[in-house]
């Protein structure tokens, strides 16, 4: 089947800010309050009804407000659909409920010709010591000391930024290979901000916070290449800047959330007057070993926690019910005939999404949602994959793909030659991808003399020919 889409970006003005994971439980709570305080003044005059009706009703309501919040203001929009060529580091993954707050599945991805090693070891900014000499990375720190790397309003280093700090130090003796300064695909997705000296369209504003992540919600340490100090000394639980593209297949859980809002509603409603029953006789039960007081104090008390808990555990089974219904897939963006199959780290890859900023994690670029993606094939003797290497020797590494020179190699996009077929790779593979979406050929692709399923001969019809005009 072909990608899913539920959710939509939106164009990001000055001072508004996205739906974010910090400001969710204030969100949630100023939606619930006015059908509680309702239900509550209900239950207070006896009228049970009216108390677990307003319930169901507001939580209703405040599931379509959130679900219209996570599909339609969340993600910002960057620069539109873009294509990108890269390494598997995080393999397709499928969080869970109370972690991801979604079904979507997701894979990080190491933009070609970078190698795992070029990733920053630490938040790019901090007053790292590398050699050739102390680097600052790209953000420059915040003017709080206490406020983390990328609190608005973040500035970039001047006048130029300064590459790494990387994993092994290599990348800071070429920093044309940096990141977020490769003026490739590094720069062009996952470079925060527009620097005045390098401005580019679909750039995060800089009232957008972007923040280091944990490494291993950036990457997967315990996938990666040992033997390298700096891949071995550093913690799972460092923060780092994220230097991967991060790739989400959609599933439906939202967009069921609001659909069906109406039943999740009637499910707590329901929930709620059957935990409070119940409760309201335990807490009398209880209570009533001290007397009729007793028992009216057990029961209020009973009432109210197994409300709570009768409404939290309906909403629970109705949230699982949406979160199971139609989780993303990966698969349904697989071009072309062949399986796409398991992606594993190590895996190249091309695809092709819509270029956003997440603003519920504050945040990174992704591709959300991912449309389309292929594997780079293994064996691919006219456009090989490329990476650059500092210390690439022809006696060990055998001859240079493209004609390159070892020089070219251990220079990488620093090199004129090694950028141009660096680029050559990427527009080749990416023009196969980026035509699919061209609204020319999706217009051929509704014609019904296209529209066949077993063979144009079997199943398809002629175009309609035009009469020709009267003389």
């Amino acid at each position: 089947m072909p990608f899913r889409q539920y959710t939509r970006c939106y164009v990001h003005t000055p001072g508004d800010k996205p739906f974010n994971e910090a400001d969710l439980l204030g969100f949630v709570a100023g939606s619930a309050l006015p059908g509680l305080i309702v239900a509550l003044a209900a239950f207070s005059l006896g009228d049970f009804a009216i108390g677990f009706l307003s319930i169901a009703i507001q939580y209703a309501v405040t599931i379509k407000a959130v679900a219209y919040q996570w599909l339609y203001h969340r993600l910002v929009c960057l620069s539109g659909d873009q294509c990108a060529v890269g390494t598997i580091e995080f393999p397709p993954f499928e969080g869970t409920l109370t972690a991801s707050f979604d079904n979507d599945v997701y894979f990080n991805m190491r933009l070609m010709p970078h190698r795992y090693l070029d990733e920053y070891r630490a938040p790019n900014g901090s007053t790292v010591v590398q050699l050739p000499s102390p680097n600052i990375g790209y953000f420059l720190p915040p003017a709080n000391p206490s406020d983390p790397i990328g609190t608005v309003p973040w500035s970039t280093n001047s006048p130029v930024p300064e590459a790494g700090p990387s994993l092994d130090g290599q990348l800071e003796y070429f920093p044309a290979n940096d990141i977020f300064l490769d003026n490739f695909q590094g720069s062009a997705l996952l470079q925060p901000g527009s620097p005045p000296q390098a401005p580019r369209p679909g750039a995060v504003l800089q009232d957008l916070q972007y923040l280091p992540v944990a490494w291993n919600d950036s990457t997967d340490m315990l996938l990666q290449p040992r033997g390298s100090t700096g891949a071995n000394e550093l913690p799972r639980t460092a923060n780092v800047t994220r230097a991967t593209l991060h790739c989400e297949a959609e599933g439906n859980f939202w967009q069921a959330m609001m659909d069906f809002s109406g039943l999740q509603g009637a499910l707590v409603g329901i929930g709620a007057a059957v935990g409070a029953g119940v409760g309201a006789a335990a807490g009398c039960a209880i209570g009533g070993l001290f007397g009729p007081i007793g028992c009216l104090i057990g029961a209020i008390i009973g009432f109210f926690l197994g409300l709570a808990g009768g409404a939290a555990g309906a909403a629970y089974l109705g949230a699982s019910a949406a979160f199971n219904s139609d989780p993303g897939d990966v698969n349904d963006a697989n071009v072309g005939d062949t399986p796409l199959g398991s992606l594993g780290h190590g895996d190249q890859v091309v695809v092709y999404g819509t270029h956003v900023y997440d603003g519920f994690h504050e945040g990174w670029h992704e591709f959300h949602p991912l449309k389309a993606i292929i594997k780079y094939p293994k064996i691919q003797l006219t456009t090989p994959y490329l990476e650059w290497d500092p210390n690439w020797d022809d006696a060990v590494n055998g001859p240079a793909p493209y004609g390159l020179a070892a020089t070219d190699m251990r220079q990488g996009l620093g090199s004129p030659a090694f950028q141009a077929a660096a680029q050559g790779i990427q527009l080749n593979w990416c023009s196969f991808l980026s035509e699919a979406f061209e609204i020319e050929t999706v217009a051929a692709q509704e014609l019904p003399e296209n529209d066949w399923t077993i063979h144009p001969l079997v199943d398809g019809c002629q175009p309609a020919v035009p009469l020709a005009p009267l003389t």
